[in-house]
């Protein structure tokens, strides 16, 4: 389920825009797509913090309170790396709004073919983050391991043992900190201590002295090292990952 929404304080705009995405969708039923609309974009924020983040956001820029750019902003302060697609009705922010990773800048009035075009690159790219790999070399061979199939490596001896989604573990020697330079471009990665480095899309719950992955398998955690996890958890729950 792809999760995206749509932000524009013109009631008339906003379900244009609704529209246009409904049309995108019948056209395309291999993607499952999810709509939530706001008129502004506290309650935008409010959502995420209440019920998770967006893949996908589409921004008008001229909001009263907070706008467009900055509620875009906000989000990258928060390490979400949803992707983003403004529109408005001038080119002033083009700049900015790249400055911001966003994937399209669309001008009011937009065309069909403009809209479908930049929702086609953004859920592209959405792609591109889920197929994400790591080339790994162990005892038995070269390995591409994909993100979405990394749940946890545990440092053992100098050895780093990769836990992955099909219950093999595969072991490569490396330190966990080599091990964490090449995955810690992506969000979904944090390293707890010295022993693990976490996928957080695995993880169901944190406690004080455990981690409760989807598996339900259990990994211990010193108490020391709680904060900075839990901390590190909410942030990237809040967009969703």
């Amino acid at each position: 389920m792809i999760k995206i929404a749509i932000c524009d304080d013109n009631r008339e705009e906003l379900a244009k825009t609704r529209r246009t995405l409904m049309t995108y969708a019948a056209k395309h039923p291999e993607c499952e797509i999810m709509i939530s609309t706001f008129e502004d974009a506290k309650s935008v924020l409010s959502h995420i913090e209440l019920k998770g983040g967006f893949d996908i956001m589409i921004l008008d820029i001229y909001m009263p309170n907070i706008t467009g750019m900055e509620l875009a902003g906000t989000l990258r302060e928060r390490d979400d790396a949803c992707e983003i697609i403004f529109l408005t009705t001038s080119t002033t922010h083009a700049i900015e709004a790249f400055t911001l990773n966003a994937i399209h800048y669309l001008l009011k009035p937009y065309t069909l073919e403009q809209f479908e075009s930049a929702l086609t690159k953004a859920l592209s790219q959405l792609v591109k983050r889920k197929q994400a790999v790591i080339t790994l070399k162990s005892p038995l061979g070269i390995h591409k391991v994909l993100f979405t199939d990394f749940l946890y490596a545990e440092t053992e001896n100098h050895m780093q043992n990769i836990h992955l989604s099909d219950g093999s573990i595969l072991n490569v020697r490396m330190t966990s900190t080599e091990l964490y330079d090449r995955l810690s471009q992506d969000t979904r990665f944090f390293k707890c201590g010295s022993r693990y480095i976490l996928n957080l899309e695995n993880i169901k719950e944190i406690t004080i002295h455990e981690i409760l992955l989807d598996t339900n398998e259990k990994l211990h955690m010193l108490r020391r090292q709680y904060p900075a996890l839990l901390e590190r958890y909410t942030r990237y729950a809040v967009k969703g990952e």
